[in-house]
């Protein structure tokens, strides 16, 4: 689907927490093998301590990305103002359905869903958009 990528903002979030978490004890663990109690233990070439930095490296590198996706995400979102940020962030990040939104902001159903429309309208050019550009850059010779 074209708004996958506003839909998985949860999950990038989610993501973004685990990595957190996930480099945090990488990198305790890194410190007992270098300069604590594991410092003397001998590292085999199979062991989980000798690909430890390689992980901690592939694992800063997504963390990297995911927080670069959703800073860009964020950013769509914020470039609308008013009622349609709200149904932006309300239906594609925070994944309420149109008459929940209609409900909870107290407008019509009607309304809530032409706005909609337009907001659609609106991401579906940067789709476009953002799909010409892939295609140019495959396209062009570097």
């Amino acid at each position: 689907m074209k708004f996958d990528w506003l839909k998985d903002y949860k999950e990038v979030e989610e993501r973004i927490a685990f990595l957190k978490w996930n480099l945090s004890k990488s990198k305790a663990e890194l410190e007992r093998w270098l300069y604590g109690d594991l410092a003397k233990v001998a590292v085999t070439k199979g062991s989980l301590c000798a690909n430890l930095e390689k992980n901690i490296a592939a694992m800063e590198e997504e963390l990297k990305n995911a927080k670069q996706h959703k800073i860009e995400v964020e950013a769509i979102v914020d470039s609308f103002n008013g009622i349609e940020h709200k149904i932006v962030k309300m239906k594609y990040i925070e994944g309420y359905s149109l008459e929940e939104i209609a409900e909870m902001l107290n407008y019509s159903y009607t309304t809530i869903k032409r706005k909609h429309s337009r907001i659609r309208q609106s991401l579906n050019f940067l789709y476009r958009y953002e799909e010409n550009i892939k295609k140019y850059r495959r396209e062009t010779p570097e």
